[in-house]
C-alpha cells in the first residue's frame, strides 16, 4: 500500500462523515436546502468514475473510500428527487 492510498482513503471517509449530517436532517425535515440537481448528479457520477479508476489503479481502500463517497451523493440526489 502506498501512503497516497491512505491519504486519499482518509480525506475520503472525512468527506462521508461531513455528509451525514444533511443527509439526517434532509430525512428529519422531508426537505433538501441546498445544491441543484445537477450538482448532485455530476458529483455523484464523477466520484463514480474516480473510484473506478483508483481501483485500476490498485488503490483499493481509496477506491472503496471514494465509492463511499459516492454513495453518500446518490443518498442526497435521492432525497432531492423525493423530497422537492
Amino acid at each position: 500500500m502506498v501512503w497516497q492510498d491512505t491519504a486519499l482513503s482518509i480525506i475520503n471517509f472525512g468527506f462521508i462523515l461531513t455528509l451525514i449530517p444533511a443527509i439526517i436532517q434532509n430525512y428529519k425535515n422531508k426537505d433538501v436546502k441546498g445544491q441543484s440537481f445537477l450538482t448532485y448528479v455530476s458529483t455523484a457520477v464523477l466520484l463514480s468514475i474516480m473510484a473506478y479508476l483508483f481501483l485500476t489503479l490498485e488503490l483499493l481502500l481509496s477506491s472503496v473510500a471514494t465509492a463511499g463517497t459516492a454513495v453518500t451523493w446518490y443518498i442526497l440526489l435521492y432525497q432531492k428527487v423525493v423530497y422537492s
